[in-house]
């Protein structure tokens, strides 16, 4: 699995979440303590933040390098701030090669996208079922072999057929069908997932069958310049940390912080137009 975090709240540099807590994602990537199967992620990693002023589009920087390792990773995150940042040190899946294009984060239109987890058994028939749900051009626009970058190519899908207003129901929806099509294939999902916009996130723990693996959020903490933080492991060992319980759905914008059960087989009630 990989190690992912994110932050929305007032602006900081993006090493907030990088380098400077003592179990930041760079501690993360060579002394992870709860990822199962191993305590290294060296298998690349990547940063994305939001720039009002340059559009709503994210900005991206990521690298095949191990994390602890990379000097732009060093250096360039300590220039940049902003409210909304999601980083990814990646432990890569089996049968799933290291290579730029299949290292996390992805660029989801106007969203940053990332997961820690894996969609089994892939590739195989999987990968081409889940591909064959997509609308033609978020297909065509996959870049990697992924699982990671696939679903999230589904969230996107569904997120434009419900008319781009509810990220939330898209993004159940999504893992809904990607859950079905493992029933399918004899396999299992784990996703815990994290969406993130310039001004809200979204994020879920989520495994069926087995256990998921473990997410934490914090929000209010002076040290923390009073935001939300969302984390596969606390980022530091000061309070405010509390573990998401699996089948869970958190929400963040400017009203704080929100959770609910995620419960994929609810249904959303009509939109007013």
């Amino acid at each position: 699995m990989c190690r992912i975090a994110a932050y929305l709240g007032p602006p900081v540099r993006l090493s907030a979440l990088l380098h400077e807590p003592p179990h930041g994602l760079t501690d993360q990537s060579r002394n992870a303590r709860q990822m199962a199967g191993s305590s290294i992620a060296g298998d690349g990693w990547g940063v994305g933040w939001f720039c009002p002023e340059a559009g709503p589009t994210p900005s991206l920087i990521k690298s095949v390098l191990p994390l602890w390792s990379d000097q732009n990773g060093k250096t360039g995150t300590q220039a940049v701030l902003s409210g909304s940042v999601v980083g990814h040190v990646r432990y890569a899946s089996p049968g799933i090669e290291t290579s730029f294009t299949n290292t996390p984060l992805f660029v989801m239109d106007d969203h940053l996208w990332t997961i820690n987890g894996e969609l089994s058994p892939w590739p195989r028939r999987l990968s081409k079922a889940l591909r064959n749900r997509l609308d033609e051009d978020h297909e065509a626009d996959i870049r990697g072999s992924s699982d990671g970058e696939a679903l999230g190519a589904l969230w996107r899908t569904h997120f434009r057929h419900s008319g781009g207003r509810d990220a939330a129901a898209a993004l159940r929806s999504a893992l809904r069908e990607a859950r079905d099509l493992t029933r399918e294939h004899d396999g299992h999902i784990k996703a815990n997932v994290i969406l993130a916009g310039a001004t809200g996130m979204l994020a879920v723990r989520y495994a069926e069958p087995g256990e998921a693996s473990t997410l934490y959020s914090l929000q209010g903490e002076p040290r923390w310049h009073g935001g939300v933080v969302v984390a596969s492991e606390p980022l530091d060992d000061g309070p405010g940390w509390h573990e998401v319980e699996p089948g869970t759905l958190v929400q963040a914008d400017g009203r704080g912080l929100r959770l609910e059960p995620l419960d994929l087989d609810r249904t959303e009630p009509p939109r007013r137009p």
